[in-house]
């Protein structure tokens, strides 16, 4: 009677357990040893995977640190044009208004690369990439300048752009500088 009442509920009976029924859901077999297993029913639509757990699922976010320039001008609105520029294009950007005070940042600031102006007063450009070059051998030189000097190629500097400056040329620059410099 017991049986009977098992499979009237729409279950099924075996020798080694009993089994409920569902269509399009998964099968219960329970042992009469207490053990319960799951079967899928073959008309059952396929499973969604199981999600991940929440750890596991998203991926750990990168904090990208924007690239740092150090941008030394003499004229002031030069250097508000380059700041706001070099900004627009996605870098953190210090700026100084003459050769000593960006030898200052450049220990303060770490910059990641500079611009610097060529001609300028106190310390030159010349003498400023030189001092540059003995703190931080690695750091890339972008002169911008609109003096008609011969640059020679023993000058310790990465790049020579003219006055006005492009924009995008100027950025093309400094993200292949920047590449370079992080292979390196």
């Amino acid at each position: 009677m017991l049986l009977a009442g098992i499979e009237a509920l729409g279950r099924s009976v075996s020798d080694r357990g009993w089994m409920r029924r569902e269509p399009h859901r998964s099968i219960e077999f329970y042992m009469s040893q207490g053990v319960r297993q799951r079967q899928r029913s073959p008309t059952a639509p396929p499973r969604r995977p199981a999600r991940q757990a929440t750890a596991e699922r998203r991926r750990p976010r990168r904090i990208d640190r924007r690239p740092r320039i150090l941008v030394i001008e003499d004229d002031p609105y030069a250097r508000e044009a380059l700041t706001l520029l070099l900004d627009y294009y996605g870098y953190d950007v210090v700026s100084a208004s003459n050769g000593t005070d960006g030898l200052e940042l450049v220990n303060e600031a770490a910059p990641d690369l500079v611009v610097t102006d060529w001609r300028m007063p106190g310390i030159s450009g010349r003498a400023l990439c030189v001092a540059l070059r003995e703190r931080c051998h690695t750091i890339p030189i972008i002169v911008v300048t609109s003096a008609d000097e011969v640059f020679s190629h023993d000058q310790p500097v990465n790049a020579r752009l003219r006055k006005p400056i492009d924009p995008p040329l100027l950025n093309r620059v400094i993200s292949d500088e920047l590449r370079t410099q992080h292979r390196v």
